[in-house]
């Protein structure tokens, strides 16, 4: 996702280039283009762009490690089942509780999710 955005990114400069290249009559002055854009600011760009990527990450880390409490009632037992999983470790009707167990719910299974607090 990240690499997609960095990639538009450079697009849209490379055209903005473009069009100021065609608006200033082309490089008859002998001067690159490079010296219209401020080293800084770009460098300034992109650790932003690194920032906000590294607090996106960092986000959707802590949401994965969510500690959730799950009861799993099955209509072929009488007390409902009781399993500690990582929000990060839920896959549709299969999870992975903190003790390793992989568990692979039925058809019939309800499932009742509450954070652990």
């Amino acid at each position: 996702m990240l690499v997609k955005v960095l990639i538009t990114i450079v697009a849209i400069l490379v055209g903005l280039g473009m069009l100021k290249r065609r608006k200033g009559g082309g490089h008859s002055q002998g001067m690159p283009l490079s010296s219209h854009i401020n080293p800084k600011m770009v460098i300034a760009g992109l650790v932003i762009v690194a920032v906000l990527a590294a607090a996106w990450g960092w986000s959707r880390y802590q949401s994965s490690q969510t500690l959730l409490e799950l009861h799993v009632y099955s209509p072929s037992q009488s007390e409902p089942q009781r399993y500690l999983v990582r929000q990060g470790e839920m896959d549709g009707r299969r999870f992975t509780t903190v003790n390793g167990l992989t568990v692979t719910l039925g058809d019939q299974d309800r499932v009742e999710i509450q954070p652990v607090k």
